[in-house]
């Protein structure tokens, strides 16, 4: 789950790695390695890829820091580049007929659950979790890239709305506007799956 940050802390870190302090990128990286990890994983749904991508994305921040604002926060803009990596893999991973989001885990079908299940009786076995989390694991996938990222943001990692509005680049009021059409989608989704 996401935490907030200390920016003022982050912004003297990143002064110190442009000055060549290699000690303060590793305070970086071990600060923010768990919610990349996660943001990662919502995305492709494997350990090992999350793992793997996730050392690209601190790579590639560690060769971007020059380019960073001090007077923003730190976090969106990492968060940002760590999606753009996500989408950049997903796109790899769907010419190679990969599935995504295939290894979500229970905790995160009963959030999504919340989505879909507002009028219908609550699932009753663990077989039945286990259906939904396997049907929430292709829709995911099926969303267009901003709803999927709304999801991910808002109802895996807990993002609130302020912070989710500076890593999508947009008004809180359009993010508030993209998680309700991603969670409409959701359930027209899945709703349509669960008729068949």
């Amino acid at each position: 789950m996401w935490k907030d940050s200390d920016s003022d802390e982050d912004r003297l870190l990143v002064t110190r790695c442009r000055e060549g302090d290699e000690s303060a990128f590793e305070t970086l990286v071990r600060k923010y390695q768990q919610s990349v990890l996660n943001l990662v994983y919502h995305y492709l749904g494997s350990r090992n890829d999350a793992e793997d991508v996730s050392q690209k994305i601190f790579t590639k921040i560690y060769f971007s820091l020059a380019k960073f604002d001090l007077r923003r926060p730190f976090f969106p803009w990492l968060y940002r580049i760590a999606a753009n990596q996500c989408y950049d893999e997903l796109r790899k991973l769907r010419r190679h007929k990969v599935h995504t989001f295939s290894e979500l885990s229970l905790e995160d079908s009963n959030r999504l659950e919340t989505l879909i299940s507002q009028d219908e009786p609550p699932l009753e076995t663990e077989e039945d979790q286990k259906q939904l989390a396997a049907l929430l694991h292709r829709t995911l996938d099926h969303l267009p890239q901003q709803q999927r990222t709304a999801i991910v943001l808002r109802d895996l990692e807990g993002i609130p709305y302020p912070k989710m509005a500076e890593i999508m680049q947009c008004t809180e009021q359009a993010a508030r506007l993209k998680v309700f059409r991603a969670r409409t989608r959701l359930r027209e989704l899945l709703q349509r799956a669960m008729r068949k």
